[in-house]
């Protein structure tokens, strides 16, 4: 009786301990979907449709010399731009120009401290037929009953385009772990996007540090056997200061665009979003909405975003 008391008292001690464990999650996959037709209002205009693909990872030690800790993310995307109308046929009535443009990309992101982070990467694609814009537009609309786009032919030309990344965040605590404030200052110099960004996030609800939030996608390597479930909400706005838009001037050099317009200096920022966690998985959704951006007749514009992320284990269990 003795021994077996002691069996069972073993094992209730074994499924606690083990009940208590936590993987320790060091890489993630995440999809986002951008789209003005989640909006419900019958338009297909301006950023028409964005898919990205990413692919994060942060070092199996808990976080590395100096107390930094790294997130590197590789990503794939693909995005197109349509005028104010993809039924119109003449194109000297056109808003904007149609674009399309295939991305890979590279990110570097450290956490200093607890609430700072400093990120750069670089993007590399190509414009034009060879991003699959045109092909998948009209094949979708063609999938789905939707009126086929008439303008792909003018598209902005075909060309190789590349632009650096920075990007530097802090964080306030204005009610710690409830509310705080986000400011962003980042730039991206290229032949594609050259421009310089402000922003400031307001947060509400259950906040977690930059360095382990899921708000620049932290959740992953140190911290990440911690992981409560939570939620928050944000609104941020933030003014861009426009250089050079390759989707609506087009190429920098030897350019022979049919249709390009002249780009809007100073373009506005309001997003809306809802996030929530879990160890395995993040889910946001974002509304966002852009000033008008093309000096034509072209108004402001909207979309919805979608994001999940799903977490991965390291192999075994942290012990």
């Amino acid at each position: 009786m003795r021994f077996l008391k002691a069996i069972a008292v073993a094992s209730f001690l074994i499924s606690i301990n083990l009940s208590a464990q936590v993987e320790f999650r060091n890489k993630e996959v995440s999809i986002t979907n951008e789209n003005d037709v989640y909006l419900l209002m019958n338009f297909d205009k301006y950023y028409s449709n964005g898919v990205f693909l990413n692919y994060r990872w942060s070092p199996r030690e808990d976080s590395t010399k100096g107390g930094v800790k790294r997130v590197y993310t590789l990503g794939l995307s693909h995005r197109f731009w349509t005028p104010q109308d993809v039924t119109i046929t003449r194109s000297q009535f056109y808003y904007r120009p149609y674009a399309g443009m295939l991305n890979v990309s590279y990110r570097d992101a450290s956490f200093y401290g607890e609430n700072s982070r400093l990120m750069y990467g670089v993007d590399a694609g190509v414009t034009g037929k060879p991003s699959g814009a045109q092909a998948f537009q009209e094949g979708y609309h063609n999938l789905f009953g939707f009126p086929d786009p008439e303008g792909w032919d003018t598209q902005i030309s075909t060309g190789f385009v590349a632009d650096f990344k920075l990007e530097f965040n802090y964080q306030f605590q204005l009610i710690p772990s409830e509310i705080d404030l986000v400011t962003s200052t980042s730039g991206s110099l290229g032949n594609a996007f050259t421009n310089l960004r402000q922003r400031v996030d307001l947060r509400f609800g259950n906040l977690k540090s930059l360095r382990h939030s899921s708000f620049f996608n932290a959740l992953i390597g140190e911290g990440s056997d911690a992981i409560e479930k939570h939620s928050y909400f944000f609104a941020g706005y933030g003014i861009e200061a426009v250089g050079h838009n390759v989707t609506i001037e087009g190429h920098v050099f030897d350019d022979d665009s049919p249709i390009t317009e002249e780009i809007v200096p100073w373009v506005r920022h309001l997003r809306l979003g809802f996030v929530t966690n879990t160890q395995h998985s993040t889910f946001r959704v974002l509304y966002n909405w852009l000033s008008r951006e093309v000096k034509t007749r072209a108004g402001r514009h909207s979309y919805i975003s979608f994001q999940l992320d799903l977490r991965l284990p390291f192999k075994g269990v942290t012990p």
